[in-house]
């Protein structure tokens, strides 16, 4: 939890300079919550997918856990009252080779000609990739040792080799101070 009762929480601080980060709007869940009350916001430039309601009008916003920094940003309105979604993504991965992953939230991203798209950007040259029909995730949940399929992106539809399988060694995830709160 980076947030607890609208302030950070375990490590995490608030690293916003001066101002808020921005104004956000359209908040719903958070594609990575885990309990109620978690968001997602727009626009995608705000860095607001991962956001606990702090100080009114404001909420806290996580970037990433390895640097435990959170950006506050000012909500136009009230977010609405929201629940988890039924499968919720990890925001960050830490994989098996040390390779830091945190979830893509919009921008414009390259291509590969194999219909390959990304769904996390890592730290080095490639990426988390996923297939493009609405059914694939990008992380195999299906042992209990999770896996992704790494590889790079090019300017529009470039050949690859196919990518790697990565296991997962860590996967965050936003959760509230109580699994009922």
């Amino acid at each position: 939890m980076a947030v607890v009762n609208g302030q950070p929480a375990n490590g995490y601080r608030d690293a916003t300079t001066g101002e808020e980060s921005g104004t956000v709007e359209m908040c719903d869940a958070s594609p990575s919550a885990v309990n109620p009350g978690i968001y997602r916001c727009s626009p995608s430039a705000a860095g607001a997918d991962v956001c606990w309601k702090s100080t009114a009008p404001t909420l806290l916003c996580v970037g990433d856990p390895w640097t435990k920094e959170l950006h506050r940003v000012t909500a136009s309105k009230p977010p609405p009252s929201v629940q988890p979604v039924s499968l919720p993504q990890p925001f960050a991965l830490l994989l098996d080779d040390g390779t830091q992953c945190r979830i893509r939230n919009g921008g414009a991203w390259g291509g590969r000609d194999d219909g390959l798209v990304g769904a996390y950007g890592c730290s080095g040259k490639d990426v988390v990739l996923v297939a493009t029909d609405d059914a694939s995730m990008p992380i195999d949940r299906s042992q209990p040792l999770w896996t992704v399929k790494v590889g790079p992106l090019g300017a529009g539809d470039v050949h690859f080799p196919p990518p790697q399988t990565r296991s997962v060694t860590t996967a965050w995830f936003a959760a509230t101070s109580s699994p009922h709160s």
